[in-house]
C-alpha cells in the first residue's frame, strides 16, 4: 500500500514582505504629498519652523557670553540699526556692545569680568573699540533689527541681542525652505529634501550662525535663492534682469556669499558641456552670473568708502602674507568642515558630533557618486559635477578672489561655505536610495534629539 507524498503549501516570507512594504513608505508618501502640494508645503514650513525653534531657541537666549565670530561687533551693528543708524568704517562702538562684553564674555575665550555695569575705554576693547563690522553691507543688520523689534513686542525679552539671535529662527526657517524648493526644483521628492534640511539645520555649523547675530545666518537663504534663479535661467523660464539681480545680491549680504553665483556659473558651463542646455544660455548666464557678483562686490566696496567716517581697522595678522601653503590648505577645506564644523569654540555634545557624521558622508556619496555613476543623459550629472567641485574648490576659489580683491590672504572658514551648502545637498535630496533614507532619518533624529535635550 502506497503513501502520497504531498508539498507543503509554501509560507509567506512575512519579514520580508514587511520589509519591501517599509522600504516603500518614502515613495508613497512622496505619492500622496505631490497630490497635495498646498498641504506638503504647509507641513514642510511647520516641520521646519519647528526644528529651527529647536536648534534656535537654547543657544539664543542662553546666559553665557557672546560668540567669539564677531557677534561684539555685530551686536553693535544691530544695536545702531535698532536705532536706525548706519554701521560705517571708523565708527566707534557703543556702550551697548561695550557692555555685552564684559557683563556677558566671550564665549571659549574669557568670562565676564568684574567690570560690568563701569563704562568701557577704548584701550580695553578688541581694536581699540572701533568697529569690525563695517565690511558687511547693512542689509542684516536692519532686516534683523526689524524683525528684532518684533520679537521684542511679543517675546519676554527687551534685550537688543536676544531678539536678533531669536530672529536667527527665522532666517534659518526660509533657508530650509528655500533649499527644499531647490532640491525639487531637480526632481526631488519631499521626504529627502525634508530630512536633509533638518540635518542641516541641526549641525554645528548651522547652530554656530543660526542662534547668534551674524549676518552668516542668512547664507542658506542666500546661496539657495541664487540657485534657484541658475536652475531657472537653465531651463529659459526666468528673465536676464532677475539671474542680475540673484547675481548681484549675495555682496549685499556678506562678500563671501558671491561664491553661489561663481558656482552656479560652473554648473551653467558643465550643463552645456553635457548638453542639458544651450552654449549661447550657458556663457549668457555666466557672464551675468560672474559679472553680476563682481560688480555687488565692488559696489558695496565703493559705497562703503563714500560713508567711512575713518580708516579701515583689520584684524591682527589680516590679511595674512600669501604663502602656497595655506591655498594648499584651502583646498578641500568645505569637503572637510560643512556642516560637521561650528569654526568656533562652541559647546557640542557627544550625541551631535557623532550624528552629524553620516550626513557629511551622505552628502559627499551623493555627489561624488553622482559623477561616477549617472549617465551623460541624467540632468542630475551637471549638479553633481557642480556640487563636488564645490566642496573641493569653495575655499580655494574665495581665497583667489580676494587676493585678487585685497592683496592678501584670506583664511578659511566653516561658515565662509555656507552658501554653497544648498547645492552640496542637491544630490542628496534627489537620491532614492531607501538605505540612504533610512541613515539620514537616524542621522537627523539623533541630531534634533540632542537638541531638544537643551531645553
Amino acid at each position: 500500500m502506497s503513501t502520497a507524498v504531498t508539498d507543503s503549501p509554501a509560507v509567506p516570507a512575512e519579514p520580508s514582505r514587511r520589509l519591501d512594504v517599509l522600504l516603500e513608505l518614502p515613495d508613497r508618501v512622496d505619492r500622496w504629498l505631490d497630490s497635495r502640494r498646498v498641504l506638503a508645503w504647509l507641513l514642510t514650513a511647520l516641520l521646519l519652523g519647528l526644528v529651527a525653534m529647536i536648534v534656535v531657541v537654547p543657544a539664543a537666549t542662553a546666559p553665557g557670553g557672546v560668540s567669539p565670530l564677531d557677534e561684539f561687533w555685530y551686536a553693535d551693528a544691530l544695536d545702531k540699526a535698532d536705532r536706525g543708524e548706519l554701521t560705517n568704517t571708523g565708527d566707534k562702538v557703543d556702550e551697548y556692545a561695550r557692555q555685552l562684553i564684559v557683563c556677558r564674555g566671550l564665549i571659549g575665550v574669557h568670562p565676564p569680568n568684574e567690570g560690568c555695569g563701569v563704562p568701557q575705554p577704548d584701550t580695553s576693547l578688541p581694536l581699540n573699540g572701533v568697529t569690525a563690522a563695517d565690511i558687511h553691507a547693512p542689509t542684516y543688520f536692519f532686516l534683523t533689527a526689524g524683525v528684532g523689534k518684533v520679537i521684542k513686542a511679543v517675546a519676554p525679552t527687551d534685550d537688543v541681542l536676544v531678539a536678533g539671535r531669536l530672529a536667527g529662527a527665522l532666517w534659518l526657517t526660509l533657508g530650509l525652505l528655500a533649499m527644499v524648493a531647490l532640491g525639487r526644483a531637480w526632481g526631488a521628492g519631499w521626504i529627502m529634501p525634508v530630512l536633509t534640511a533638518a540635518g542641516v539645520a541641526a549641525s554645528p555649523l548651522l547652530v554656530s550662525v543660526s542662534a547668534y547675530a551674524t549676518p552668516d545666518a542668512m547664507g542658506l537663504l542666500v546661496g539657495a535663492g541664487v540657485l534657484l534663479a541658475v536652475t531657472h535661467w537653465q531651463r529659459g523660464t526666468l528673465p536676464p534682469v532677475v539671474l542680475l539681480l540673484a547675481a548681484l545680491t549675495p555682496a549685499f549680504v556678506k562678500v563671501p556669499f558671491i561664491l553661489a553665483p561663481l558656482f552656479g556659473a560652473l554648473l551653467l558651463v558643465i550643463a552645456a558641456l553635457a548638453k542639458h542646455t544651450s552654449w549661447r544660455r550657458a556663457l549668457t548666464g555666466s557672464t551675468i552670473l560672474v559679472g553680476g557678483a563682481g560688480a555687488g562686490m565692488l559696489a558695496w566696496q565703493q559705497i562703503r568708502g563714500l560713508l567711512a567716517v575713518g580708516e579701515p581697522v583689520l584684524h591682527p595678522g589680516e590679511p595674512a602674507p600669501i604663502v602656497f601653503r595655506l591655498f594648499a590648505e584651502a583646498f578641500g577645506f568645505y569637503l572637510e568642515t560643512v556642516p560637521v564644523s561650528s569654526g568656533g569654540p562652541f559647546p557640542v555634545s557627544t550625541v551631535l558630533a557623532v550624528a552629524v557624521q553620516p550626513l557629511a558622508w551622505l552628502l559627499l556619496a551623493a555627489a561624488l557618486g553622482g559623477v561616477l555613476l549617472r549617465r551623460r543623459d541624467d540632468p542630475l550629472l551637471p549638479v553633481c559635477w557642480a556640487a563636488t567641485a564645490a566642496m573641493v574648490l569653495g575655499s580655494l576659489v574665495l581665497s583667489l578672489v580676494v587676493l585678487i580683491a585685497i592683496g592678501g590672504f584670506l583664511g578659511g572658514m566653516p561658515r565662509y561655505g555656507l552658501a554653497l551648502l544648498p547645492l552640496f545637498a542637491v544630490p542628496l535630496m534627489c537620491t532614492r536610495v531607501p538605505l540612504a533614507v533610512l541613515v539620514l532619518l537616524a542621522s537627523t533624529g539623533a541630531m534634533v534629539f540632542s537638541h531638544v535635550q537643551l531645553w
